[in-house]
């Protein structure tokens, strides 16, 4: 007996290091397939956002702060402009909706009020409008293109499975291995003079980094997943009123009340789509319980007839 327990030790030790390597191999093989599927959205991804993110800080030295607002803001317009156009395959398309549309006329009537209060508390003049505008209009659109990228790239049914810290990783990795050397180019040529921030500035930076990047883009790409990128988009621009809001009982600003009439627009459109959304979601749910329903009840039936 002493024996036999010697010798299933001996078997055991001897096979635990195969078992050891069998698993870290697969482990690396399922690295490597994910690091194929996620690196390629990663760099496409990284473009489009660093044009959408440049074109906006850009476009705010020509651009007004009534257009820069307005202007900025038309991107859930473009969102959905995208996901019911030809660009979009077909199995990702989104049928045209009359509350969708509505809904966004709704919020961009919403930042026109509080554009409208803007210039009338601002004494802004720039050189170059149009161009400002121009830069506005193309940051909105190429986040269009990112947030309905990223949608086609990974549907909702690879929600669980996608590793968004790895995608958020080599977004982060182009972005210093390509944009990087912009710094010196930029600098060198004049066109952008760099200087090294001071501590209180990196300080902030740093905090901006972590939670107004790294965080909220993490939340924003599950909620692209999980909801789209139109209800996604839409539920950004509420921040502007909720920033107001902030301002008010923080600071003690004090806003007129075409600045709140627009507040309330902004947050009308957005509670009107999540109802909608949420109604939708259920009704496919249903749908989906009698389909399966049925073919229950069908394959009974043919059990029963045999």
């Amino acid at each position: 007996m002493t024996s036999s327990t010697n010798e299933n030790r001996i078997e055991q030790a001897l096979l635990d290091p195969l078992h050891k390597a069998n698993r870290a191999r697969e482990n690396l093989n399922k690295l490597k397939k994910q690091v194929k599927k996620i690196f390629p959205i990663s760099l496409t991804f990284c473009l489009l956002w660093f044009l959408a993110n440049y074109f906006y800080n850009f476009g705010l030295l020509y651009a007004s702060v009534t257009s820069s607002v307005v202007l900025s803001n038309t991107s859930p317009a473009w969102v959905y402009i995208l996901s019911i156009s030809c660009l979009v395959p077909a199995a990702f398309r989104e049928k045209f909706n009359w509350v969708c549309a509505a809904m966004i006329v709704v919020s961009m009537s919403g930042f026109v009020l509080i554009a409208v209060e803007d210039k009338n508390d601002s004494t802004d003049e720039t050189e170059k409008p149009i161009l400002g505008d121009a830069l506005s209009l193309l940051s909105a659109l190429s986040y269009g293109f990112y947030a309905t990228y990223l949608k086609i790239k990974v549907p909702e049914s690879e929600e669980a499975t996608f590793k968004f810290s790895y995608f958020l990783g080599f977004v982060g990795l182009c972005n210093d291995v390509l944009l990087i050397p912009l710094f010196f180019i930029f600098n060198a040529t004049g066109f952008e003079t760099f200087e090294w921030p001071d501590k209180h500035t990196l300080l902030l930076l740093s905090i901006n980094a972590l939670v107004g990047t790294c965080i909220s883009d993490y939340c924003w790409g599950k909620s692209v997943i999980l909801l789209g990128p139109f209800v996604t988009t839409l539920g950004i621009t509420i921040t502007f009123p909720l920033s107001a809001i902030f301002d008010t009982v923080v600071n003690g600003a004090k806003f007129t009340w075409l600045y709140f009439l627009g507040s309330i627009l902004i947050f009308a459109a957005f509670g009107v789509i999540m109802v909608s959304e949420w109604r939708r979601k259920k009704r496919q749910e249903e749908e989906e319980k009698q389909r399966l329903g049925n073919i229950g009840l069908r394959g009974y039936d043919d059990k029963s007839s045999v």
